[in-house]
């Protein structure tokens, strides 16, 4: 059993943040780098806040990779992922003083329109649009940040919206296989799957857990479900993990207990 107040793992990591500024990108790097006593393994992670990838004259200048594409065409035929789409929604931002919008992914919790997404997604909007799996739009102003975690929540004036069920008292366990539906460089409500790894603490203290899992940028914001469809995690990040040498892809998600401090 593992102490899920504790990281399972201290990964010698780099977090980079990253944003789109017109046609250049800009990072901003900090590296803080541990040994791995345990697995006796060089883990690098890079973690990629998921925001304004999605314009429409991107993938002419930067060509993305494909690769999370690949699981979709078959998981897209499972009840699991096709009653949950619905929930699924498409995040488009305003930014205050001429900012750069930006672009993600959120799901709803409520039949009126509660969107859970990322704070990286939605901080700093005037306005977010949220557009629907039917393809109608709503607008809102009432955005909820939930402290300590990289979590906002949107409310919606909507009716009969559906909705995810959700899991706020327990915690994915490693080894478990879980499902992300998002919406990753445009593509809309695309689905892959993963094992959840380990546990870890960030350097602000928020706990998280990685996912074996390929998925893009966009995908901030993306349900993260149980074998029954039940929400056990938000996406938050990307990440890859080099171990003997060998790059690993994973997703990095906020467990769905963090919704308990937001509700």
């Amino acid at each position: 059993m593992y102490d899920k107040n504790q990281p399972q793992n201290e990964w010698e990591f780099e977090n980079t943040i990253d944003e789109e500024w017109d046609m250049l990108e800009e990072e901003d790097t900090e590296t803080d780098k541990r040994n791995q006593p345990v697995f006796k393994i060089a883990a690098v992670i890079i973690l990629l806040a998921f925001v304004a990838f999605s314009y429409a004259w991107l993938p002419f200048l930067w060509p993305p990779h494909l690769d999370f594409l690949k699981q979709n065409k078959t998981l897209s035929e499972e009840d699991l992922v096709r009653q949950s789409k619905p929930a699924v929604v498409n995040i488009q931002t305003t930014k205050t003083a001429g900012g750069v919008s930006s672009q993600g992914t959120g799901f709803n919790l409520a039949p009126q329109g509660m969107i859970v997404t990322n704070r990286h997604v939605v901080e700093e909007a005037s306005a977010v649009e949220v557009t629907l799996s039917d393809g109608n739009r709503l607008f809102s102003q009432d955005i909820d940040i939930i402290d300590g975690y990289d979590l906002a929540i949107v409310r919606l004036q909507g009716k009969d919206l559906p909705f995810l069920p959700v899991v706020t008292d327990q915690m994915a366990e490693i080894g478990q296989t879980v499902t992300i539906i998002g919406n990753p460089r445009g593509f809309q409500r695309v689905s892959s799957r993963g094992e959840v790894k380990e546990y870890y603490k960030t350097e602000n203290g928020m706990l998280v857990f990685t996912i074996a899992a390929t998925i893009a940028p966009g995908s901030s914001g993306s349900p993260v479900l149980d074998e029954k469809g039940h929400l056990v995690g938000i996406i938050y990040a990307t990440g890859t993990l080099t171990i003997d040498g060998e790059e690993q892809n994973r997703a990095l998600a906020i467990p769905a207990t963090a919704l308990n401090y937001g509700s």
